[in-house]
């Protein structure tokens, strides 16, 4: 009977031993094949991402080239129409105005020259006046 006891104990020892040892393996394993998914899904993650990468810098690049041909077209073709347009229905509406003020100005200055032009006169001749009473009287 001791011989048995002894002969269970060994092999528990032995079985456990062996477990123990099965598990570490298998958990090296597992931990082997999980890396290698995880690397490899990575991997492939990157490779995704770096074609999205580069056709959203394509997309980019057209969108850029299709602008500055926009703008380009704009200041090329539309820009000096639309500047001549402006420029002549202003210049049309500046005239109109630019009279309104002058007029009342230039109607105030000839005005005021005539009458200047004939306060002249008027001081000459009562000049001429005064001289021929002062030469009768003497």
């Amino acid at each position: 009977m001791n011989m048995q006891k002894e002969m269970q104990k060994q092999m528990n020892t032995m079985i456990s031993v062996l477990v123990s040892k099965e598990g570490k393996r298998l958990e090296a394993s597992l931990g082997r094949s999980i890396e290698k998914v995880v690397r490899a899904n990575t991997d492939a993650l990157w490779v995704r991402f770096q074609e999205e990468n580069t056709k959203l810098e394509k997309l980019e690049r057209d969108r850029i080239q299709q602008l500055a041909n926009l703008i380009t077209n704009f200041i090329n073709k539309d820009l000096p129409t639309a500047l001549e347009k402006t420029l002549k229905k202003e210049i049309a509406a500046i005239g109109p105005a630019v009279a309104r003020a002058i007029t009342p100005i230039l109607e105030k200055s000839i005005s005021s020259s005539i009458m200047e032009s004939f306060q002249v006169k008027c001081l000459c001749s009562s000049f001429v006046n005064i001289s021929i009473l002062v030469l009768v009287t003497y």
